[in-house]
């Protein structure tokens, strides 16, 4: 069950008697349930007698299966939303026999954040027999541009692959950050408009010249002047651009280059996230030049820096000064 399809059974007016929301991004999670306090009930006064929302460490199992077997007054249906149910962890599997018999006339939503429920467990697999349940995946890194094309897409606005990986290695995996930047531009662009580099600098503080993207393409393209130039922009926007994110962008950048080396489909680099002419030439050139043996250096040296930066062996050299002279190691291979 994807989100989409869950949303669209809402909308149909199809309906299960139990939805188990489960997993470890909680953005989807919030989504479906958000929808569906919202628009289940179109009519408040019937909303108010029958939706009931509660949460995991504030209630017990006895008083979900208590309100859950309750008639709906002046509706078809009942709305039961629990919220934080990973809190009843201990006591959850208690639920089983309400699930395996439920109150036809209540929709019963357990939103279970930052985890699986067991699916060996009883409990999950009735679930799964009588109702539905979604699952929302961790988000990695590589999967943030996709994610950012289909919140644009799910506010009526339209995005560039260059501009959804700017936004994604800016903001990183946090969806619900992406989701409320991309709102902003609803007072500023029309539906159907595109999401630009130049709103994206002047309203999600993205600068489209000094940026993390940017450094890595310069790092890849061994240019030493234009990445001490995003580093110094960098070091005047510390709350922005901390390093504590930035190194970990780099060494995905190298890794995007070792994996290239060993692929045996070396033609489409939009598996690398790499969708505008600039960053493909940096690419190109940087496999060229940076063998495995080198790269395999690099990915050392990174994780040396990493180290240095949190103050391993007393280190207290100037994140950005690190950042400098790492960038020149890398640059001009310089390893020791």
């Amino acid at each position: 069950m994807t989100y989409q399809n869950l949303i669209q059974s809402f909308k149909k007016k199809i309906y299960l008697p139990v939805y188990l929301l489960m997993g470890e991004n909680d953005y989807y999670i919030d989504k479906v349930s958000n929808y569906i306090q919202d628009n289940f009930f179109d009519d408040e006064g019937v909303k108010d007698f029958n939706l009931e929302i509660l949460y995991g460490k504030d209630t017990t199992v006895n008083e979900i299966v208590s309100l859950a077997k309750q008639f709906p007054m002046m509706s078809d249906y009942r709305v039961l939303i629990v919220k934080e149910a990973q809190n009843l962890e201990r006591s959850i599997a208690d639920l089983l026999p309400y699930v395996q018999n439920p109150q036809k006339q209540t929709i019963l939503v357990l939103c279970y954040k930052y985890k699986n429920l067991d699916k060996r467990l009883s409990l999950f697999k009735a679930i799964d027999k009588m109702g539905g349940v979604f699952e929302s995946p961790k988000v990695y890194d590589n999967q943030v541009p996709k994610y950012v094309k289909e919140i644009v897409a799910e506010n009526k606005f339209i995005i560039s692959d260059y501009t959804a990986q700017l936004i994604a290695i800016h903001i990183g995996t946090d969806l619900s950050r992406i989701e409320n930047e991309i709102i902003k531009l609803k007072n500023i662009i029309k539906e159907g408009e595109e999401i630009s580099p130049k709103l994206v600098e002047e309203y999600i503080g993205i600068s489209r010249e000094f940026n993390e993207f940017e450094l890595i393409n310069a790092i890849w393209a061994r240019d030493a002047s234009k990445a001490f130039q995003i580093i110094q922009y960098f070091e005047s926007n510390p709350k922005n651009y901390p390093n504590a994110k930035t190194l970990p962008l780099i060494y995905n950048g190298f890794i995007k280059l070792m994996q290239y080396h060993f692929a045996k489909e070396k033609r489409n680099l939009k598996t690398y996230n790499i969708f505008n002419a600039e960053a493909e030439k940096a690419f190109r050139s940087a496999v060229q030049f940076y063998t495995l043996d080198i790269l395999k250096a690099i990915i050392h040296l990174l994780k040396m820096y990493d180290l240095k930066s949190k103050g391993h062996e007393g280190c207290d050299i100037d994140d950005h000064e690190l950042l400098k002279e790492l960038t020149i190691k890398i640059i001009t291979c310089n390893f020791s």
